[in-house]
């Protein structure tokens, strides 16, 4: 596979080689390796395989030992990574790290990278080579990685099926790792062409006009790239960022729902929360800081949570979830208290937009810059005393909320209006088909207690 060199933006120090094969060791030619082999021996990655160096043979950790004094060595891992350091490699205990970079983050690294890892502390140097191992289930994957020194290459691993690991050796610890596959590369470009095709196409059918700077509707805007949006624990027994709902077996979102684009090679991207995702598989999340996905239908909603391994929200489910174990009027009590959710904005936000009182902006609530100008739509949990007694946030304004009901229902009212069609807990909306969408509508998800696992 041939990838132009201008695309890699990793300075490769490393050298990798087949995982079930013999694996060379990355050097410096300023680092004294006492007892390391050299530059063109190899190391074994089998630990029944004998090393061609002086040194004993690697134990079941894969890398040779040294008889210098220090650490006695161990294994550090994280979020699927391994970090192997032999009996001899540091002179005193040292506190390494390996994290895996949320998919967001991705963005800016080398065009294909599926995974990505970031180490701690960069460019530390070792008595002998440590052993690094990664993550990976594409057979036609690299790896790429960057340190304080050398040039760039790429190494193609072993092709053979399963779920193997990457193995390599170093004597200085990589900045940064990123396995890179050449199927995700395909993968990425496929969703920016149909990101491009569904702006094109709602720019064709409503012929938007940009207002000022405040916001170009021709542009897939990606707020939630770049932030860590990985799901807190979930509460009570139940899965990642749910909360049980009182009296009932079953857990909800503690947050308004955010959607990833899943890509064709199975990985997740980021998807804009004010475009509707026509045609494009998408899977719910919920997490704090996340812009939650309006523009969208119920029918959207339920394959989002159902990529999940979730459901929409029943209609008395998603009730008793806002009123909580105390069956409150208002996430937070009986009393409203203005300004605690995001419920009261003054000015509707697509007549402020459109710069018109002319009921023909309700023909046009599908435009993108409606909940992107400012005193709109806010990150999920922005309102931190808007919640229920079980922690589960904006159930009252922010964006209507979609439940499970064939015939169209949302509830909660969104950030203008919470009182027109019920108060609190009580607002319902029913007068919309399940497959309606605005730049108001948005969802959560709801799972079973006895299946969340």
């Amino acid at each position: 596979m041939h990838v132009p060199r201008a695309s890699i933006a990793l300075a490769v120090a490393l050298s990798i080689a087949a995982c079930n094969r013999h694996e060379p060791v990355a050097r410096s030619a300023s680092v004294a390796d006492a007892g390391a082999p050299g530059p063109s021996e190899p190391v074994a990655a089998d630990a029944a395989s004998p090393s061609p160096s002086p040194s004993p043979s690697p134990e079941d950790a894969g890398a040779p030992k040294s008889s210098a004094p220090g650490f006695e060595g161990g294994t550090i891992e994280g979020d699927g990574a391994r970090i192997v350091i032999p009996e001899g490699a540091v002179a005193a205990p040292v506190a390494i790290k390996v994290t895996r970079v949320p998919d967001a983050e991705l963005s800016s690294w080398p065009r294909g990278t599926a995974l990505g890892f970031v180490f701690e502390p960069v460019a530390h140097r070792f008595h002998v080579p440590i052993k690094i191992e990664l993550p990976h289930d594409d057979p036609s994957g690299e790896v790429m990685c960057e340190a304080s020194g050398g040039e760039r290459q790429l190494e193609r691993f072993d092709t053979k099926p399963g779920p193997k690991p990457f193995r390599f050796y170093v004597v200085e610890l990589p900045k940064r790792c990123a396995v890179y596959s050449l199927a995700h590369m395909k993968a990425r470009k496929s969703s920016q062409e149909k990101a491009d095709a569904i702006v094109t196409k709602q720019n064709a059918s409503f012929k938007w006009e940009s207002k000022g700077k405040v916001c170009d509707p021709h542009e897939f805007v990606r707020p939630n790239a770049g932030k860590d949006l990985r799901e807190p624990a979930g509460l009570d027994g139940c899965p990642a960022g749910m909360a049980k709902i009182p009296g009932r077996a079953a857990c909800v979102d503690r947050w308004e729902a955010h959607v990833v684009e899943v890509l064709e090679d199975g990985t997740e991207h980021t998807w804009s929360p004010y475009f509707n995702p026509a045609g494009v598989k998408i899977r719910a999340k919920s997490a704090p800081g996340a812009v939650p996905q309006g523009y969208i239908s119920a029918l959207q909603s339920a394959e989002a949570c159902k990529a999940a391994s979730k459901r929409l929200c029943k209609d008395d489910e998603w009730v008793a979830a806002c009123k909580g174990a105390k069956g409150v009027q208002f996430p937070y009590g009986n009393a409203e208290k203005r300004g605690t959710c995001n419920d009261h904005r003054v000015a509707h936000p697509a007549m402020q937009y459109l710069e018109s009182r002319d009921l023909s902006v309700f023909s046009k609530l599908e435009h993108p810059c409606i909940n992107q100008i400012s005193d709109s739509l806010l990150p999920a949990g922005s309102k931190k005393e808007c919640k229920t007694s079980e922690a589960v946030f904006d159930m009252v304004g922010n964006l209507h909320e979609w439940s499970a009901d064939p015939d169209g229902t949302f509830r909660g009212g969104y950030y203008v209006d919470t009182w027109l069609n019920g108060h609190g807990c009580d607002y319902v909306t029913t007068r919309h088909e399940a497959r309606y969408w605005d730049y108001s509508t948005g969802f959560r998800c709801c799972a079973d207690l006895a299946s969340a696992k």
